[in-house]
């Protein structure tokens, strides 16, 4: 039987395939830490050169969610610190409000939010890019 055959060589090319299209998981320390209905800034990689990002974590309903900080509205940054109602990442720039798991903008027609698949283990969180 061929490699072909045994289907050793479909499989590899998969995960090739899967692993350009599919960002690594980058381990953020300390999220144990964040507490309920409040917001994280955090920049994984080098954001001035272009090379990284700036994300939001938010702590809502005991799971943490991530959210680029770049609002799609203007551009404008959404801010660490208390979520609106405990509930809701803020851009200040036009007090756009935005729901971190999901991203969509709340009472305002604006594009959602990107977010980032997270997933949190004791004292760290693993965010996809």
């Amino acid at each position: 039987m061929s490699l072909a055959e045994s289907g050793t060589i479909p499989r590899m090319i998969g995960r090739i395939i899967g692993g350009l299209f599919r960002g690594r998981p980058r381990v953020i320390e300390g999220t144990a830490a964040l507490e309920e209905g409040t917001a994280r800034r955090v920049e994984i990689g080098d954001t001035l050169a272009g090379s990284g990002v700036e994300l939001i974590l938010c702590r809502v309903d005991g799971k943490i969610s991530a959210l680029d900080a770049r609002c799609p509205h203007e551009g404008g940054r959404i801010i660490p610190g208390p979520l609106v109602e405990g509930r809701f990442a803020l851009c200040p720039l036009h007090n756009y409000r935005f729901e971190p798991a999901t991203g969509r903008a709340q009472g305002v027609a604006c594009r959602k939010a990107r977010t980032y698949r997270v997933r949190e283990s004791a004292d760290a969180c693993e965010v996809w890019l």
